[in-house]
């Protein structure tokens, strides 16, 4: 089978290698997609120590089961499911255990059941414990703000403000149920957010760009008391600016990074009922896909959001 292989920064090749054997709890799936996540670009724009190449990457995959586990009672040939991961997910062929993967409705377009991203956004919303009528503000609305976005909603806020500095963005999360929008370069969004909150600020901030200015913004937005949302995924060092601010302002901070695998496939199981059951959409969001020979242009674009980009996807036939 096709795969490709990490040797080292922008180094990717596309190698025969053998097509992976199951155990019994396991399915043998024909991979139709794999996102490309933002995590990874570390690792393919420098060589990191500590890890080894070449690497077999990969995570956020969807396909169609072909060959099942004798130990398996879910899933059939033919059935379409989205898979938790843990690498190996740019391939033709990926093995998975049968506990991992959630089933995908018939009407729903392989390239955009990712249940990985979908599992991560599902958790942090239900970690951060959102009560009908607060006020939420999220600190970057791309890929993953944008899904956040529409599982917040099902939650009866009483506001949802989105804050991002591309302007087409911003237009999508005001498609996907913002009440409000703002971009930095142009507004003063600690201004205008004490406006609109009476001075007091939101009751939730999430930070989901995952650098150092939305960290500080997040903070500088929340409520005496309200809580602050680390989601975004943070690569090297992030510091909190005045410790003793938050300390006064009495945040309660919630990390919305799971470890617990338990957690990370309830919230498949639970995200991908959404989806399913057409309560988020992810088809506005799936913007850029690619075929695996072209992978090296799908991490570019992860890289550097051409205009109109919110996720890339490698896409199989």
């Amino acid at each position: 089978m096709k795969a490709a292989l990490l040797y080292g920064p922008h180094d990717f090749r596309i190698e025969d290698v053998p097509e992976p054997e199951i155990n019994g709890d396991e399915c043998l799936i024909k991979v139709k997609a794999c996102g490309v996540c933002h995590s990874e670009l570390p690792q393919w724009e420098k060589k990191l120590k500590g890890l080894k190449y070449p690497r077999f990457i990969g995570h956020e995959v969807a396909g169609e089961v072909i060959k099942i586990g004798e130990q398996v009672t879910k899933f059939n040939v033919g059935n379409k499911v989205a898979a938790w991961a843990d690498g190996k997910g740019y391939a033709e062929v990926i093995a998975v255990k049968e506990d991992r993967l959630e089933p995908v409705s018939d009407s729903i377009d392989l390239a955009i059941a990712l249940s990985e991203p979908i599992s991560c956004t599902t958790n942090g919303v239900q970690k951060a414990n959102i009560q009908l009528a607060d006020t939420v503000a999220l600190v970057g609305t791309g890929f993953m703000g944008l899904i956040l976005l529409q599982e917040i909603k099902l939650r009866g806020t009483a506001k949802i403000i989105a804050i991002d500095i591309r302007e087409e963005m911003l237009q999508l999360a005001r498609q996907l149920g913002a009440d409000i929008t703002i971009n930095p370069s142009k507004v003063d969004p600690i201004k205008k957010i004490k406006k609109l909150t009476n001075d007091k600020g939101v009751d939730i901030a999430f930070e989901v760009g995952g650098v150092q200015s939305t960290l500080d913004l997040a903070a500088e937005i929340t409520r005496m008391e309200g809580k602050i949302v680390i989601f975004g995924y943070h690569p090297g060092p992030r510091k909190i600016k005045h410790l003793g601010y938050w300390n006064w302002m009495a945040f309660d901070i919630i990390n919305a990074h799971f470890r617990d695998l338990k957690i990370i496939l309830n919230g498949a199981k639970v995200g991908m009922e959404l989806l399913n059951q057409g309560k988020i959409d992810m088809s506005p969001l799936v913007t850029h896909r690619y075929k695996l020979e072209d992978i090296e242009k799908a991490f570019t674009a992860a890289k550097t959001k051409p205009k109109g980009f919110v996720k890339s996807v490698i896409v199989f036939n």
